[in-house]
């Protein structure tokens, strides 16, 4: 697709009024353009689309804090049971039946 006709595709989606859709496309412009010059005014503070890392970017505190994706902080359904297992219980589960 060439740059030109992906322009227009972006400004055909401001589009909201289909009486009027050359006012609408300015609204829709002028509004993206306000909210491009607010979204880079506050990129040190805010994450924004313009400073967001990519998807395959690595996070510098990620890197440091290990990837925890085990780590999920959910709740129990029902009542919470403690089953305390005998040694020769867990001898027979840690057993593989492939090995016999």
């Amino acid at each position: 697709m060439y740059p030109i006709e992906r322009f227009l595709g972006k400004l055909k989606s401001y589009v909201r009024n289909r009486s009027r859709p050359e006012g609408s496309i300015a609204e829709g412009y002028i509004a993206e353009e306000c909210l491009t010059f607010c979204s880079l005014y506050f990129a040190e503070h805010v994450e924004t689309r313009h400073n967001l890392l990519g998807r395959n970017e690595l996070d510098e505190n990620v890197l440091n804090e290990g990837l925890n994706i085990f780590a999920t902080n959910g709740r129990v359904l029902g009542k919470r049971e403690v089953k305390i297992f005998n040694d020769e219980t867990l001898t027979k589960a840690s057993i593989c039946p492939f090995q016999l």
